[in-house]
């Protein structure tokens, strides 16, 4: 690969990054999460609404800053537990979803929802990075943390979208549909009973890595009769949604484009203050108060490009070392290690010669 098609790629990749700050996340995880609460715990729901300081008609709007979704689901897994995550998952509806869900339960196929679920992924609330791997009959899906959240919204996020992913999944390819296996790397093994239940598999609790698992057999089981529709009708208004998110304001946006068009030689804080024509210590605050710094986000960069160039190109891992800004490939071994739990020629042998997600 030469230059020319390393800053190619650098520009016009979709790197599938996940949002943080104010990065804008999808209105309906949210809206879910209020309504199941409104539900089964009303004075809870006022009290999450107070802790992120929202009000009932704000849940009208199309999307939320990341970092108030991320506050709720902390607040969430503090006081109720994962298991409500579970358990408000599995409420999901393929309405909720508005135009998305539409274009899934019209797919051909499971195979084809997941692709679809794959490319839009943006249009569901990316926290975490999907890498998946085919292994005899199984398809196995790793969610890396690239961000570093806490422990505690982290749990929640992935007891709840593991539990949204197969109930809706269920409602357009049958109500027998289940994962294979779920691993988890929260403890809560009072409540594996219940999370069985939902996810309809064996649960594993302190794992090294949070992942799914689903056999590739039910592939090829197509939807439910009575939706006559074709997804493709619905494609075209999923793009335009994507494109409304990427236009939508967010100082995290402006920060991570000009990180990602810089290839590797990344400003310091100052440099970067002064292009937002504010003093760092401004810039810091602003960042602080949107729950994030530059640190995180150049990490979030620098390992969402690294694992892109480790699973889409050749180039070694040295010259990977440098593209993303590290001076010694030590270091970097290191530093992604810490990012996604694996060295990157594990990483590299494991998700190369595999669909890309």
């Amino acid at each position: 690969m030469n230059v020319n098609q390393v800053m190619n790629f650098y520009t016009n990749t979709d790197c599938h990054l996940s949002v943080l700050g104010d990065q804008p996340y999808p209105a309906f995880e949210l809206r879910n999460i209020f309504r199941y609460l409104d539900e089964h715990d009303p004075a809870f729901s006022e009290k999450l609404l107070s802790h992120i300081s929202l009000k009932r008609a704000d849940l009208e709007e199309s999307s939320f800053p990341a970092f108030k979704v991320v506050a709720a689901m902390k607040f969430c897994a503090e006081h109720l537990g994962p298991i409500v995550g579970a358990r408000i998952g599995a409420t999901y509806q393929v309405s909720d979803l508005g135009v998305f869900g539409y274009a899934v339960a019209s797919t051909q196929n499971l195979g084809h929802a997941i692709e679809i679920e794959t490319k839009y992924s943006s249009l569901l609330g990316n926290l975490l990075k999907r890498n998946t791997t085919h292994r005899d009959t199984q398809m196995h899906a790793t969610m890396y943390n690239v961000q570093n959240l806490e422990a505690q919204p982290l749990s929640f996020f992935v007891a709840l979208g593991n539990a949204s992913k197969i109930h809706v999944a269920r409602s357009i390819f049958g109500d027998d549909l289940c994962y294979s296996h779920v691993q988890f790397t929260f403890d809560d093994e009072k409540n594996r009973a219940e999370y069985e239940s939902i996810y309809g598999c064996p649960v594993e609790f302190n794992c090294p890595q949070n992942t799914w698992t689903i056999s590739t057999q039910l592939f090829s089981r197509e939807r439910k009769q009575g939706n006559h529709a074709d997804c493709t009708q619905y494609l075209p208004y999923c793009n335009e949604l994507l494109d409304q998110l990427k236009q939508q304001h967010s100082l995290v946006n402006e920060i991570q484009q000009i990180l990602v068009s810089c290839a590797g030689d990344y400003p310091d804080i100052e440099m970067l203050a002064s292009a937002f024509k504010v003093s760092s210590r401004t810039l810091r605050r602003q960042l602080a108060n949107i729950g994030t710094s530059y640190q995180k986000i150049l990490n979030k960069v620098r390992c969402q490009l690294s694992i892109e160039y480790l699973t889409r190109t050749d180039i070694t891992i040295e010259d990977i070392s440098n593209l993303i800004g590290f001076s010694d490939v030590t270091n970097f071994r290191h530093a992604f290690k810490k990012w996604v739990g694996k060295t990157p020629s594990f990483y590299r042998k494991t998700y190369q010669s595999t669909s890309y997600v």
